[in-house]
């Protein structure tokens, strides 16, 4: 039998006066974190819509932000390529580090060690806990856009702007290069709960899914919006994934079968007016979404059969 899917909008977020680039959910505190044109570094709590705590603002665009929760400190990469270390009580700025030549565009983290992606086509590798960088490798001319971890397999995807995505070990060591995985840059993505499938999307609008378990092979591509496919967001423990894009537009789908379940707008679902910069899993059935048009969404996902 199909499955309906029925998504609420339980709040909207405002306070930052210009787009939002830079989520991250703690996994601990269920706290938010967002940064981004006006460089404001802001903290929200999902269960009260007064205004965000602010923990910092910087002179630069923020694209990206990490919270390493052992030491509670936020790591927010910028559009001049530097990394700005925030304290998350005292909100003091410990450290600025410069190792990137263009745009820090994602940070993640794998077995303890953190990874920076830079517009300068380099991965940075980071002791995460002494602030102290172990390696910088160059992958490419192009910009490195995005990393996605597998835990499950020690794994790492990279996708960047000459249309590639490379998979490494927590070491930099190549040993998987995917060449014109999109025909524009990669933008997004995210390994499924036990590492065996790897969900892409690209400046060329297209979704696609790869079998990652052993050989690396294509198994599906959906044209799926319009525009820029930004976002992947998959449920490690349920049955759907999310899209997000340049269309303004969220949707949801089955990880079954990749079946399109529903499409989230601004007419139908009082949704963003702008593109669509990243989404990111609250819970199993709780999500949150960042968008040009300054807001922040939270969203609940109702489904039954």
């Amino acid at each position: 039998m199909q499955r309906s899917i029925q998504v609420n909008k339980l709040n909207e977020f405002t306070g930052h006066s210009g787009a939002i680039y830079g989520l991250y959910v703690s996994p601990v505190s269920g706290k938010v974190y967002t940064g981004g044109a006006d460089g404001y570094v802001v903290e929200w709590d999902l269960g009260n819509a007064a205004e965000g705590r602010l923990i910092g603002r910087l002179d630069q665009p923020i694209y990206c932000i990490f919270l390493y929760e052992p030491t509670k400190q936020l790591w927010v990469g910028t559009g001049n390529g530097h990394i700005h270390i925030l304290d998350l009580e005292s909100k003091i700025e410990l450290k600025n580090l410069v190792s990137h030549e263009q745009g820090v565009f994602d940070i993640k983290m794998l077995n303890g060690k953190l990874y920076a992606a830079g517009g300068d086509g380099c991965i940075s590798l980071w002791d995460a806990q002494k602030t102290e960088l172990l390696s910088l490798k160059k992958f490419s001319e192009k910009s490195a856009r995005v990393i996605t971890c597998s835990p499950s397999k020690s794994l790492l995807a990279i996708g960047f702007s000459d249309f590639s995505i490379v998979l490494m070990d927590e070491n930099l060591a190549v040993f998987e290069l995917i060449q014109n995985a999109h025909t524009n840059s990669v933008f997004s993505l995210a390994f499924n709960g036990d590492g065996t499938q790897l969900f892409s999307g690209g400046r060329d609008a297209m979704l696609k899914i790869w079998n990652v378990a052993a050989d690396v092979t294509l198994q599906k591509e959906i044209p799926a919006h319009n525009l820029h496919v930004h976002s992947i967001a998959v449920q490690h423990e349920g049955n759907y994934f999310l899209s997000s894009s340049m269309d303004k537009t969220i949707k949801i789908w089955r990880m079954q079968d990749a079946e399109l379940l529903k499409v989230l707008d601004k007419a139908r679902n009082d949704s963003h007016l702008n593109s669509i910069n990243k989404i990111a899993w609250v819970s199993e059935n709780k999500f949150v979404s960042i968008s040009d048009d300054k807001k922040m969404m939270f969203w609940e996902l109702i489904s039954s059969n």
